[in-house]
């Protein structure tokens, strides 16, 4: 089995994710009975699942009306004010997984405060499962690669439920509205075969100007920025090559001085979010530079995504860099199998 078959396994999975979405509210009831309310959520992760929890931030804040922050294990372990942590928060930890250590010692510390503990992981019978209050499944399913591609469509949706049925409990939605997201989330599962299949047609135009890129850089803003972000470490990951991501603006202070013809640049945009100034960056580093991409919902686009969902339409951007990341590590003859550094464990092991 190749990583391109664990994409091509998304949508299936997605699906299966939508339909289990009564199991995931019953779940979550055996907590919510005993919070009247929820002052803010506290997603702690790391890597690509920081950025399904990034990504998934603005829909949350949104659909519940509390605001989320996303703490990387690390610093909510070692650096996290400890007073900041209150027993009307709702802590979500996220480890695909199930096994990452800081992530577990995170768990632990708000464990022993008793204050509420939600997990997301591939299976149930892992440490950080077993510890929190309600283990919840991302429906990723043994996913056979390390370079997470299935985990982050994955935990993204899982996400978006898991927000959709607080929602629901908290009566901040309505029966008709939860109809309107499962239709609109079925056209974000119906496109990515679409754009899966447009995404190798882009490629072998643009085949020869890619390989030559010695790094990559990545922009976005609103819920685009963390899809940059995930895009970012896939082909950091899998190419291998360097890499950044920004948030669109910042994009323009201090990193255009570092901008050179041996980068590739990629710009993520919606047409109602910023989309002139994304118009504008492109034009500035095709004209001044190089071949920037911009990654766009209009036929103006390098690429148009032609996202079909309102809601979930980052799943659909975000399987253009799946599938380009996946190509060009083909090309140049990655082994997607191998770690490049596999002794690393040898120093500092991030697993229990």
């Amino acid at each position: 089995m190749s990583l391109m078959d664990t994409i091509e396994r998304i949508p299936v999975q997605l699906k299966k994710i939508v339909d289990s979405r009564d199991n995931l509210s019953n779940k979550l009831e055996s907590i919510l009975e005993t919070h009247s309310k929820v002052n803010k959520i506290v997603v702690v992760a790391s890597g690509t699942s920081y950025n399904a929890g990034f990504t998934t931030k603005s829909f949350a804040e949104n659909v519940i009306g509390s605001p989320v922050e996303i703490v990387y294990p690390n610093i909510f372990v070692q650096y996290y004010n400890r007073e900041l942590l209150s027993e009307d928060n709702l802590y979500v930890f996220i480890s695909q997984g199930g096994k990452t250590k800081l992530v577990y010692e995170a768990l632990n510390l708000v464990k022993h405060k008793g204050y509420p503990t939600i997990s997301l992981t591939e299976t149930l019978d892992t440490p950080i499962a077993k510890l929190s209050d309600v283990p919840l499944e991302i429906g990723s399913e043994n996913e056979e690669y390390v370079y997470r591609t299935l985990g982050y469509s994955a935990t993204c949706a899982t996400l978006y439920w898991f927000y959709i049925s607080l929602s629901k409990y908290y009566n901040k939605v309505s029966d008709d509205e939860v109809q309107a997201y499962i239709q609109d989330y079925h056209l974000m599962i119906d496109n990515l075969i679409t754009v899966k299949e447009n995404t190798f047609e882009w490629y072998k135009k643009n085949q020869f100007q890619l390989m030559r890129k010695s790094s990559f850089i990545f922009s976005g803003t609103n819920d685009l920025w963390p899809v940059a972000q995930e895009a970012d470490i896939k082909f950091m990951e899998m190419l291998p090559i360097l890499t950044n991501s920004f948030e669109l603006e910042e994009l323009i202070h201090g990193p255009q001085n570092a901008f050179d013809t041996t980068m590739g640049y990629f710009i993520v945009s919606r047409d109602n979010e910023d989309v002139e100034k994304a118009k504008r960056i492109t034009n500035f580093i095709n004209e001044e530079i190089s071949a920037c991409y911009l990654i766009g919902d209009n036929s103006d686009a390098s690429f148009n995504v032609d996202p079909k969902s309102k809601y979930f339409s980052s799943l659909e951007y975000i399987t253009f860099f799946q599938v380009l990341a996946y190509l060009l590590a083909t090309d140049k003859g990655r082994d997607l199998t191998q770690g490049i550094y596999p002794q690393v464990v040898n120093y500092i092991n991030k697993s229990i």
